[in-house]
């Protein structure tokens, strides 16, 4: 805690008049170094009103000057004396720091108290729009009352909603076999997004459970049982592999790593149906250290990976479009090993990496297999050379990886289209708690594994 803070806390509270003479003089600064540390507890409910009134004039006056103290400011005021208004304004300035995980859970909250309210459901609204969750939008507009304020605005944005969502419906459809829609492909010359089982710099633990970090959706900066610098909240927790290194200093990096990875999040919630309930430790390298760890050539070509129950992030690789979608895929098998209770090893290689690159796929706009493969896995299904599904190799130590991760891609998407994502998911939970996968696969689609193989090379070479 800062050292004035203390001395504060040390000292008598601040009282109500004193928020509001700091707010009437635009002492923003002393306005939070007084009251950043107190609770509303031990005021009266007329003074809470009060100390939040004043911290809540303080966030729409630096909205647009300062959205770092703005939205701690709000943040505040919204915990002394909730008011609609105040909410907005906290959440936009939120959103200005890129805290989005911060701002929907400030509008989510708002919204339970201020059901009625039509601005906190819109500024909701149009957040999950932007993440393309039309059908939450909805969800969200379809609640305001005709007679809120705001009303005519969530009626407006509601179109956009319901278009998104029926757009998502349908390329849903089109997934399960009944549309036609296949986006266009990446080069196929561009690098096969793979990554590795089993790093150099240690073996992986399985059943290693993480610790749970924090509830807070912002990111806060503290120290973990070693004393090492590291930034978390409840989805993500960051820190660098040389602990001599520390946040702040390289704050772009740090900052484009947390919004990719938190788009990553999104993707796979969306895809999934369900995300990490566990922080994901993130490990932050520099270019030296992963080329030392992991190769020279793996660093050329790889933005992290997902080992050891973190993604390992390396700094020599720009976040683009294409490493992002990687991210989408390590932070799905973050996903995968939780479902599993850490016991991934337990999942066959075709389920866990297939996942992964069905979720890539979606993230993409595709629902098939790019450059060659698409031909190439109809001339192996042809001439019955598929690639087992049952096979224990790691996918890239394949004759042709791109070729194994699409063929598993497809196994999964087709058994999403016959039985089901959540289906998938609840099999998923079954294996990792102990039910041989054979087993758990008859249980969940009373076929065996073998019969499975044989419907999907039919329906490959039907394609």
């Amino acid at each position: 805690m800062h050292p004035l803070l203390v001395a504060l806390v040390l000292a008598a509270p601040p009282t109500a008049s004193i928020a509001e003479q700091q707010a009437k003089a635009q002492q923003w600064d002393e306005l939070y170094l007084g009251f950043g540390a107190v609770g509303p507890k031990g005021y009266s409910s007329k003074d809470q009103k009060r100390i939040g009134q004043a911290l809540g004039r303080g966030c729409l006056a630096l909205l647009d000057s300062d959205a770092v103290l703005a939205s701690s400011l709000g943040e505040k005021s919204v915990a002394f004396f909730s008011e609609a208004p105040i909410v907005v304004c906290a959440a936009r300035a939120s959103l200005k720091g890129e805290e989005r995980t911060a701002a929907e859970e400030l509008l989510r909250a708002g919204l339970k108290r201020h059901p009625k309210d039509g601005p906190i459901a819109v500024e909701l609204a149009r957040l999950l729009i932007e993440e393309k969750d039309g059908k939450g939008a909805v969800a969200v507009l379809q609640k305001v009352p005709k007679r809120a304020p705001g009303y005519d605005d969530a009626q407006a944005l509601l179109m956009t909603a319901s278009a998104m969502a029926q757009e998502d419906a349908k390329a849903r459809e089109a997934l399960a076999g009944t549309g036609t829609s296949s986006p266009p492909a990446k080069d196929a010359s561009s690098p096969v997004a793979i990554e590795v089982e089993v790093p150099r710099d240690g073996p992986p633990l399985p059943g290693a459970r993480p610790p749970k970090f924090t509830e807070s959706r912002s990111y806060e900066s503290t120290t973990d049982d070693e004393g090492r610098r590291v930034r978390q909240n409840a989805y993500f927790r960051f820190r660098y592999f040389n602990a001599q290194r520390d946040f702040g200093q390289r704050a772009d990096y740090e900052g484009r790593v947390q919004g990719a990875l938190e788009e990553a999040r999104i993707t796979a919630n969306r895809v999934l149906g369900v995300a990490r309930e566990t922080p994901t430790d993130v490990i932050l390298y520099s270019k030296a250290e992963f080329t030392l760890h992991h190769g020279e050539a793996f660093a050329q070509t790889v933005a992290g990976f997902y080992s050891q129950s973190a993604i390992r992030m390396n700094d020599s690789a720009e976040i683009n479009a294409h490493n992002q979608a990687t991210l989408v895929h390590e932070y799905v098998h973050a996903v995968i090993d939780e479902l599993t209770g850490f016991f991934d090893e337990r999942l066959p290689i075709w389920v866990n990496e297939g996942l992964a690159e069905y979720t890539e796929w979606q993230y993409l706009g595709r629902t098939r297999p790019e450059g060659r493969y698409d031909s190439y896995l109809r001339q192996r299904a042809a001439g019955k050379s598929l690639p087992p599904l049952e096979s224990k190799r790691s996918l890239i130590a394949t004759d042709d990886p791109g070729l194994a991760y699409a063929y598993s891609a497809i196994a999964v998407r087709a058994y999403v289209a016959r039985y089901g994502m959540s289906d998938l998911i609840s099999l998923i939970r079954d294996v990792g708690k102990g039910t041989p996968f054979e087993k758990a696969f008859t249980a969940h689609t009373s076929s065996d594994l073998q019969s499975f193989t044989d419907s999907l090379r039919d329906e490959i070479l039907a394609k």
